[in-house]
C-alpha cells in the first residue's frame, strides 16, 4: 500500500483518516441517539462522557487531516469529470471540512458553557466555564443539532457523488479511496 497520495490515488494515511472519521461519525450518531433516549442514569452519563471524548478525538483528527492534506498532493480529477462536477465536489469537500470542524466545537462549547466539564480519557479535564442553563449553551446546542442535520445532507451528497462517478461516469474516483492490492 502506498502511504502518501499520488496524482492518481489517495494514499493509505488519507484513507485511514477518511474511513476512521466515517467510523467515528457513525459512533457519535449512535451514541447521541442512544443516550438522548435514555432516562437519567449512570449508564447515560457514561455515554455522554464517551460522546465528548470521541468528539474531542474527532476535533483533533480534523486538524491532523487538514494538515496532512496541506502537505500531500491531491489526486487530479478524472478525465471524464465535467467542470461543474469538479466545482461541486470541491465545494462539498470544503463544506464537509467546515462542518467537521464546527460539529465537535459546538458540542464542546455547549458542554463547558452549560456547566459540564469535559474529561479526555482521564488524561485531562477541561472545567466548565458557566453554570447551566444559559442562553450560550442553548445556542450551541441548537447549532450542534443543525450541524448534525447538515452533515447528513453533505455526507449524502458526497456518497452520491462517488456513486455517480462509479456508475455513470465509470471512472475510478470512488475506488481511489479504497485500499487495493
Amino acid at each position: 500500500m502506498q502511504w502518501i497520495n499520488t496524482s492518481t490515488r489517495w494514499g493509505g494515511v488519507t484513507q485511514l483518516f477518511h474511513w476512521g472519521m466515517v467510523f467515528l461519525i457513525i459512533i457519535q450518531y449512535s451514541l447521541a441517539y442512544t443516550m438522548l433516549d435514555m432516562p437519567p442514569s449512570n449508564q447515560k452519563w457514561m455515554l455522554f462522557a464517551w460522546h465528548k471524548e470521541m468528539g474531542l478525538t474527532f476535533f483533533i483528527l480534523v486538524f491532523l487531516r487538514l494538515w496532512w492534506r496541506e502537505y500531500n498532493m491531491v489526486p487530479i480529477a478524472s478525465e471524464n469529470t465535467p467542470y461543474w462536477d469538479h466545482i461541486l465536489s470541491k465545494s462539498n469537500i470544503w463544506v464537509l471540512y467546515f462542518l467537521m470542524f464546527l460539529f465537535p466545537l459546538t458540542g464542546f462549547l455547549m458542554s463547558v458553557l452549560g456547566g459540564h466539564s469535559v474529561s479526555y480519557f482521564n488524561l485531562f479535564t477541561i472545567p466548565s466555564f458557566m453554570n447551566s442553563p444559559n442562553m450560550y449553551a442553548e445556542f450551541f446546542l441548537t447549532a450542534h443539532i443543525w450541524i448534525s442535520y447538515s452533515l447528513y445532507v453533505f455526507v449524502g451528497l458526497h456518497i452520491l457523488g462517488g456513486l455517480y462517478h462509479y456508475f455513470y461516469l465509470k471512472d475510478d474516483v470512488l475506488l481511489r479511496m479504497f485500499p487495493h492490492t
